[in-house]
């Protein structure tokens, strides 16, 4: 992690720490998303753009070496001036869209360059001006952060996170940012309330709450992890499974042509829903007693919602959009995974009905809304959200709060209630078949709306019903979707190749027909 320190308007003096690059190699899931797919239909990161926001090395150089075998056909535009090349801008890009085996996006064609003073001032953000930021250029859909810095000017720094998160909001990118391998904690760019903070699944960096003096005082950092030797890395791959997410909204049949597919909010909570936890995690619930379940700490201290996990998070975007209701009366059941984008006023609710057929070793379920900087970028308007898992007796929520949850679920928790973060996790081993429902509740008292989006991955259904590719126990429209999703040459386990001939086609849409429930 390259980390800076300066002053503006005028000169711009950089204090640059040399990072040393090893080859880990990458999976992040990739491997299971392949056997589920089948080799050549996973997604790949084709048709995203990103932006690669690098410090400056000791040569004032920031961009990657274009020459490099890893970077055929790429394009890149520097947004900074000219550059030398810089060996860690290099070895970034070959973690995000790199071609030789470093990078799990190996199809993002355009990647737009700016060094982190540039992108920071004049460049994007327009830090110290009256203007806003930049719109981002070529469609832009993720900024990537693997550098860290302050200007050594708390007032200066709360502005450009503010910024970042008015982009984020105002023009639908994504911020993945990384925190400080070692010592202290940089507020630039991980504070920010809208971005996504980065660090590595050995747990060797700065983590915990950012401190006083910030709008996000109390929130923790990192959000997510991954299997990287430097944060640096760590969030490059976090950028390059971003990509895939995005992808998917865009191609899957499920999403492809759903506005809400496309929303940051959704992107955030599809990435953040689909985490690992390893062992060790945990978000320290109360274990017993009347308040058994609840927990003021959304994610781990040190690895935020886990590790980084594409083929989950594939499950979680590709299960598609599945309607809120404000009243928790004559709910249609979720399929296992999938996600929901809605808004909420103050004291407002949303519910969704989650069904359990079999004991459920681990529910993954995430919550995340964007906090909103002002036109003068000068405070936040804050919404407080919280999220609930109930029983749902007779169509009625029962809290499982305390001793009564003690026969439903074997550990964690089913509230979520952090009056700083602006993420909540529930995170439950053991659930008991049955049926559930996610209660999502506003707080707060601050007038307006505000989009939330909640992401939700139970245990995938074992293949109980031949034909239902889908996992809802039923063989309907849906299944075709999958099938018309995975058309075409089938190599290796295809699960919509119903016929087994190494093709998915019109002869799997007939199989499909005759299996119709």
């Amino acid at each position: 992690m390259k980390k800076f320190l300066y002053s503006i308007p005028v000169s711009i003096p950089l204090f640059v720490s040399a990072l040393v690059f090893s080859d880990v190699g990458l999976d992040h899931g990739l491997d299971d998303l392949i056997l589920r797919l089948g080799a050549g239909n996973e997604p790949t990161g084709l048709g995203v753009t990103v932006g690669q926001v690098e410090a400056n090395d000791a040569s004032a150089n920031y961009g990657p070496d274009t020459s490099h075998a890893d970077f055929v056909g790429n394009t890149f535009i520097y947004m900074s001036g000219a550059t030398g090349i810089s060996g860690h801008a290099t070895n970034i890009g070959r973690r995000i869209y790199g071609s030789g085996g470093l990078g799990i996006a190996p199809e993002i064609e355009n990647v737009y360059v700016y060094s982190a003073a540039g992108w920071v001032q004049n460049d994007f953000l327009n830090l110290n001006t009256s203007n806003n930021p930049g719109t981002p250029p070529g469609n832009i859909s993720i900024f990537n952060h693997s550098w860290i810095g302050s200007f050594g000017n708390t007032t200066l720094d709360m502005q450009a996170l503010r910024r970042s998160d008015w982009s984020v909001d105002n023009s639908n990118v994504m911020m993945i940012c990384g925190i400080a391998n070692s010592g202290s904690h940089n507020p630039l760019m991980a504070f920010g309330f809208n971005g996504v903070s980065v660090g590595m699944s050995n747990g060797e960096h700065t983590a915990g709450e950012i401190p006083s003096g910030y709008d996000s005082s109390g929130s923790q950092i990192p959000l997510i992890v991954a299997t990287q030797n430097t944060t640096s890395a760590a969030t490059g791959v976090v950028s390059a499974a971003t990509s895939l997410i995005i992808e998917t909204a865009e191609t899957h049949p499920n999403t492809s042509g759903n506005f809400f597919a496309t929303l940051s909010e959704t992107t955030k909570v599809v990435l953040l829903a689909g985490g690992r936890h390893e062992g060790g995690w945990t978000n320290n619930p109360i274990l017993s007693g009347p308040n058994r379940g609840r927990t003021n700490q959304p994610i781990d201290e040190t690895f935020g919602v886990g590790t980084v996990n594409v083929d989950r998070s594939w499950q979680v975007m590709a299960g598609g959009q599945h309607s809120s209701s404000a009243t928790p009366t004559n709910l249609i059941s979720a399929p296992y995974a999938g996600w929901e984008n809605w808004l909420l006023s103050s004291n407002q609710s949303r519910y969704i009905r989650l069904d359990v057929p079999t004991l459920a070793d681990e529910v993954s379920i995430v919550l995340t809304w964007h906090q909103v900087s002002n036109s003068s970028f000068s405070a936040y308007t804050i919404a407080d959200l919280n999220i609930e898992l109930m029983a749902y007796n007779g169509g009625k929520p029962t809290s499982l709060v305390g001793d009564v949850g003690l026969g439903v679920f074997g550990s964690g928790n089913v509230v979520s209630e952090s009056e700083f973060d602006n993420v909540e996790h529930l995170y439950i081993k053991d659930l008991s078949p049955g049926e559930y429902v996610l209660k999502i509740h506003r707080v707060d008292l601050a007038s307006g709306s505000r989009v939330f989006g909640v992401g939700w991955l139970l245990p995938e259904p074992d293949a109980g019903v031949p034909g239902d590719l889908n996992g809802d126990g039923v063989v309907d429209v849906n299944d075709l979707l999958v099938i018309i999703g995975a058309w075409g040459v089938c190599s290796g386990e295809c699960a919509a190749d119903l016929t087994g001939d190494g093709m998915v086609d019109v002869l799997d849409i007939l199989e499909l027909l005759s299996l119709w429930s």
